[in-house]
């Protein structure tokens, strides 16, 4: 897992051609405020970017996903959220194995999985090793608009 501020995105184009190339369309976007485009193709069903808004509310807790064939890309334009982040391998319990078809596995939050504050002007990166819950409610409901871009490990 990487986050950090968009300015920085540069430090990370090394990971992975789809990674920079992710990072620098992040980097290039021109907000005008409204709302975000539902779906950016970059790439075919290689590199695609998704876009969410949404006011942030209290929900009841997920649970932590992986993934095996895409990179999870997120970048957070308005607003914040709280995301919960664990490596899939030390879960202590893997409630769906992975299933291609969904592309994903699931596992319950362990009580030390940890919770970040994700705002805006940050993107993260969630590899496949990488157990995550994104879109929770930090402190208050907010406007979010976030961008969630896929990126096919066989990019990197």
């Amino acid at each position: 897992m990487v986050i950090d501020r968009i300015e920085h995105a540069a430090q990370y184009a090394g990971l992975g051609k789809g990674i920079a190339t992710v990072l620098h369309w992040f980097q290039n976007y021109k907000d005008d405020g409204r709302d975000l485009p539902a779906k950016t193709v970059i790439d075919g069903e290689r590199i695609f970017i998704n876009g969410v808004n949404y006011t942030s509310e209290e929900k009841p807790q997920g649970q932590l996903e992986a993934h095996k064939k895409y990179i999870d890309v997120m970048y957070v334009v308005e607003g914040e959220e709280k995301f919960f982040y664990k490596p899939i391998a030390e879960v202590s319990q893997i409630t769906m194995q992975y299933d291609a078809q969904k592309e994903c596995a699931l596992a319950a939050i362990d009580p030390d999985a940890a919770q970040v504050r994700f705002c805006a002007g940050h993107f993260l990166l969630f590899f496949p090793q990488d157990g995550h819950l994104a879109a929770q409610l930090w402190d208050k409901p907010v406007k979010v608009r976030k961008f969630i871009a896929k990126v096919a490990v066989e990019t990197l």
